[in-house]
């Protein structure tokens, strides 16, 4: 199966590891096989969905958690830091610095009772004019 040509890609990536928070006060190198299973997960999936190569893109995150605890959607920016350096390593975007990426904007989404739940990324290509 292709991504299309034009999109925006949506691609869902269920939760390979617990959520890492920026609430958490762990040892990093305790967080470490969680990291690396998010960031692997970005990239297997983007593979996966046959994600074109970009210049310029917008990523929005969806939240899905397997509860509906009350949470704070922005504390879970270091789960997405790990799922983008994964869709870098793929070769989505030259890198993930402000000159190649929006975002990513984090909404929470309905629960997901599967496992640790799961993300749903949107990606959107905001090619610029001038850009190659």
């Amino acid at each position: 199966m292709s991504a299309p040509t034009t999109g925006p890609w949506t691609v869902e990536i269920p939760a390979p590891a617990p959520w890492l928070s920026a609430n958490q006060r762990r040892d990093l190198r305790r967080q470490t096989p969680d990291r690396r299973a998010w960031r692997d997960a970005g990239m297997v999936h983007a593979k996966q969905a046959r994600l074109p190569k970009l210049r310029y893109a917008h990523l929005v995150a969806v939240l899905r958690f397997p509860d509906n605890r009350r949470r704070d959607a922005h504390n879970y920016y270091p789960t997405l830091k790990a799922l983008v350096d994964g869709l870098i390593d793929y070769g989505l975007l030259p890198d993930d610095s402000d000159g190649h990426l929006v975002g990513p904007d984090l909404r929470r989404g309905p629960v997901l009772k599967v496992g640790h739940g799961g993300i749903v990324l949107t990606i959107a290509d905001l090619a610029r004019e001038g850009d190659s």
